[in-house]
C-alpha cells in the first residue's frame, strides 16, 4: 500500500510541476516569445483593370489570431501592379501574373483591449498565377515577413462578382 502511495506522489508532483512549467511559459512577456505568426481570414473585393501596367484594388475585412495576444478585428485596401491577369480577362492574355505588387495598408484592433495597430505591408510575387488561387509573399520594411493567397473567381469566372476570400500570416 506505501508503495501506491508513493508512486501516486510522484505522479502529483509530476504533474504539479509540468503545470508550473506550462504557467511559466505562458506568463512571459510576449517579447520573449516574439516573433510569433499572426494568421489572418479576410472576405472582401479583388478588382483588376487590364493595361499597361495592369492594376489591381484589393478590400477586405477579417480577423486574425496567433500570437497570444487574442483576437483582432482585420481591415485593409491596397493597390497596385503587374504584367499581365493571368487567365483573366477573357480571353486569356499571359498565362501567369508577372511582378505583382500590391500595397497594403490597413488595421489590426484587438478585440479585447480596443488597441490599434498599423499594417503597411506589400504583397507580392515574382510569378504567380490568377484567377481563383493567387499565392503571395508578405513584405513589411525591407524583409519577407509572411504570405498568403486571394481565392478569386470562382469556376474562372473572370467577368463575375469581385468577391474575395484573403488567408494570409505574418511574423509580428
Amino acid at each position: 500500500m506505501t508503495n501506491r502511495i508513493h508512486i501516486g506522489f510522484r505522479h502529483a508532483a509530476l504533474g504539479l510541476l509540468l503545470a508550473c512549467a506550462l504557467v511559466a511559459a505562458i506568463a512571459a512577456p510576449s517579447s520573449a516569445l516574439s516573433p510569433l505568426p499572426i494568421t489572418c481570414t479576410a472576405a472582401g473585393t479583388v478588382t483588376t483593370v487590364p493595361g499597361t501596367p495592369d492594376a489591381w484594388s484589393v478590400s477586405g475585412q477579417g480577423s486574425c489570431q496567433g500570437d497570444l495576444q487574442g483576437t483582432y478585428f482585420l481591415s485593409f485596401t491596397g493597390a497596385g501592379t503587374s504584367e499581365g491577369l493571368g487567365l483573366c480577362p477573357a480571353p486569356p492574355g499571359d498565362i501567369v501574373v508577372q511582378k505583382l505588387s500590391i500595397g497594403v495598408i490597413g488595421t489590426l484592433t484587438n478585440a479585447a483591449t480596443g488597441v490599434t495597430t498599423a499594417l503597411a505591408q506589400t504583397w507580392f510575387a515574382p510569378l504567380t498565377v490568377y484567377p481563383v488561387g493567387t499565392p503571395f509573399l508578405i513584405r513589411e520594411g525591407g524583409g519577407v515577413v509572411g504570405a498568403g493567397s486571394i481565392f478569386n473567381h470562382i469556376f474562372l469566372n473572370c467577368s463575375g462578382s469581385p468577391v474575395a476570400q484573403f488567408t494570409f500570416g505574418f511574423l509580428t
